[in-house]
């Protein structure tokens, strides 16, 4: 059975335990955990804290697919302090045995007509750069998502051959590039062996097209094509983790009746199950 995990974004308030228990009991092998006080997995947290968060993951069987951490580099002067985060972070994965660090790169723009500043291109190299090699005296990678200007594999193909980090890695979110308009195809070639984590989700491109976002639905019931996606990374090789991001937090589309994880989670191991078996006949 192929691997599937879920980030704890919507499950602010929860406990280690009733993560690792909600997580049996959806069929899940794997988590990636979002950092912050909120979410059970901080920092913050003492070392015996992180010995027994880690103990209790590692009884159940759980991985640590990685910290889901908030950092976000623009390479302008604000990446001191996100550096400074980061750093942080990164003590947290090695100690949890996560696989990686998810960072985001850019702005949060959600309109076309809505302008942001420029990216200054060899300074975020340079601190990417540095990121990598911080993480790596720890063992740690460092995941970029496809998001915000770098959403696409056109822009981060460029970048990771420029950064030229054997720990710098990608989490394909599926969505994103979509919204960009490039091909799934497209971007699984040429992100190819860097493409070590997959967010699923799924949705609809608004009315408005100066949305850059898209609305998002049910896995399913939107217009990414998660079955051809699925088909093409295992095509590709990939071995990696197909997490579940149910962005409720964020989502007002998703915070209505029925959009809950006790109902989604489950529906979305199902889908995933069954998809893999229809790809296998």
């Amino acid at each position: 059975m192929k691997q599937l995990a879920f980030s704890t974004l919507p499950c602010d308030g929860w406990s280690c335990a009733e993560m690792i228990m909600f997580a049996k009991e959806c069929g899940f092998s794997g988590v990636e955990l979002r950092e912050g006080s909120n979410w059970g997995i901080s920092a913050e947290m003492a070392q015996d804290e992180r010995k027994e968060a880690l103990r209790k993951f590692e009884e159940a069987g759980i991985r640590i697919t990685n910290i889901g951490s908030g950092v976000c580099f623009t390479g302008k002067r604000g990446d001191a302090e996100q550096f400074d985060n980061f750093k942080k972070v990164v003590s947290l994965a090695r100690d949890l045995k996560a696989g990686g660090v998810r960072i985001f790169l850019g702005y949060f723009n959600k309109r076309r007509d809505n302008p942001v500043p420029a990216i200054p291109y060899p300074e975020m190299i340079t601190q990417i750069k540095e990121a990598c090699d911080y993480a790596a005296t720890y063992g740690v990678q460092v995941w970029i998502e496809t998001h915000n200007e770098f959403a696409t594999g056109r822009s981060l193909r460029k970048l990771l051959d420029d950064v030229d980090r054997p720990n710098c890695a990608v989490i394909y979110d599926i969505i994103h590039p979509l919204e960009e308009g490039e091909p799934p195809e497209e971007t699984i070639a040429l992100l190819g062996s860097q493409c070590v984590h997959v967010h699923v989700k799924d949705g609809v491109p608004f009315e408005d097209l100066l949305e850059s976002n898209w609305m998002y639905t049910k896995v399913g019931e939107g217009q990414v094509p998660i079955v051809s996606i699925v088909d093409e990374l295992e095509q590709s090789g990939y071995t990696g983790y197909y997490s579940l991001e149910w962005e409720t937090k964020w989502r007002r589309e998703l915070q209505i009746p029925g959009m809950e994880p006790a109902t989604i989670f489950p529906a979305y191991v199902k889908f995933m199950r069954e998809l893999f078996q229809s790809l296998m006949k």
